[in-house]
């Protein structure tokens, strides 16, 4: 199988397979990618075991061990981490095991956390079976656990040997959570790619039926995006940083609220439409444009907040890892594909961009 480009970073250059069918020849992948003495074990959910993990752990020769850890975002700790971790010893894991984790978000940042620390870190490979994986958190290197604080408060840089990409997983990826991956698909769009952006405009119905031709093409220009901006500034220097465009609003609404009622693809795209009123506010952004966003955000239905509270997410916000120094640094849009850095933000606009979510 050949890789569909390869994301060169500092501290290591990683292919990125993306196809239909990509999941029956994963066994192949990791043993070219990361060596066929190496010793795989499977890291997967006990839902996403017959449809994706024991067809991934068959793929290898012998069959890979399979190792399960809990899903969601309330189980996304450093418990499940350390689970994870236990469960890798007991199923006899080393220094020269392959981590293979199958599955979304949650499960590649928690699985991929508990593989950099396992015996100071051993080779990982993703398997994204979500839209939202397969767009976002599988490319970069990044993975992390949340912490009471906030999210994504505990984690490490650990790039992985390869990512897998299946356009065939989201045929039956449950309708919110593919809607859940096409906020940070626009996300990407907004932030580099216009065609891309248009793309979700102008061909939403057929990706809300799933057409695999449009999915791929999705997958295949975010994957661009990110892996761009990625290969440039792996630490989360000022470039790194566009990535989180709708995350800093979009992270305090989640932690708030305790990660409940919505997904992270919505919280993000609520934190778009408040980084777009502080833009508009700001005189960086056309009031014609944050609609234009606006509206593509809202024509992919994400959950409301429940009873969103200005204060609770100010205060979760408090320990965001993209405030240092004292500055409160934001991402904002002056056009669909060109945001900003920008670094002295005031409470006051933090506000007005809480309050903006609340109106809608």
């Amino acid at each position: 199988m050949t890789p569909y480009r390869t994301i060169a970073q500092q501290s290591a250059s990683y292919p990125v397979f993306i196809s239909r069918g990509a999941i029956d020849g994963v066994g192949g992948i990791v043993s070219s990618a990361a060596g066929a003495r190496k010793r795989p074990f499977v890291i997967t959910s006990a839902n996403l075991l017959e449809p994706f993990g024991r067809p991934v752990a068959a793929s290898f020769d012998p069959p890979a061990r399979i190792v399960l850890i809990e899903e969601g975002e309330r189980r996304k700790t450093l418990e499940t981490a350390a689970a994870a971790v236990t469960a890798l010893l007991e199923a006899g894991a080393q220094r020269d095991s392959v981590a293979v984790v199958v599955g979304g978000g949650m499960i590649g940042d928690t699985a991929g956390f508990a593989a950099s620390i396992f015996l100071r870190g051993i080779d990982l490979v993703h398997v994204p079976t979500t839209l939202l994986a397969q767009v976002d958190s599988s490319i970069g290197g990044k993975v992390a656990v949340n912490h009471p604080a906030g999210k994504n408060l505990v984690g490490s840089f650990h790039a992985p040997r390869a990512v897998v990409a299946d356009i065939d997983a989201l045929a039956t990826l449950p309708e919110r959570e593919l809607l859940s991956g096409l906020f940070e698909a626009l996300k990407s769009g907004i932030i580099g790619d216009v065609a891309l952006f248009e793309l979700t405009e102008q061909r939403r119905a057929a990706i809300l039926e799933r057409l695999p031709e449009v999915l791929e093409e999705v997958v295949r220009r975010s994957v661009d995006v990110k892996g761009e901006i990625v290969s440039a500034d792996e630490r989360e220097g000022d470039r790194r940083r566009l990535l989180n465009y709708g995350h800093t609003i979009g992270h305090g609404i989640e932690a708030a609220t305790h990660y409940e009622g919505m997904t992270h693809g919505e919280a993000v795209g609520w934190g778009m439409i408040a980084a777009n009123a502080i833009a508009v506010r700001r005189g960086m952004l056309p009031d014609q444009v944050a609609r234009r966003i606006d509206d593509s955000i809202a024509a992919f239905r994400p959950t409301p907040p429940p009873s969103l509270d200005r204060d609770a997410v100010l205060r979760a916000m408090a320990h965001d890892k993209k405030f240092s120094g004292g500055r409160r640094v934001m991402i904002l849009p002056r056009a669909i594909g060109l945001c900003e850095v920008v670094d002295d933000i005031e409470s006051a606009e933090l506000e007005y961009g809480i309050d903006a979510v609340t109106a809608r």
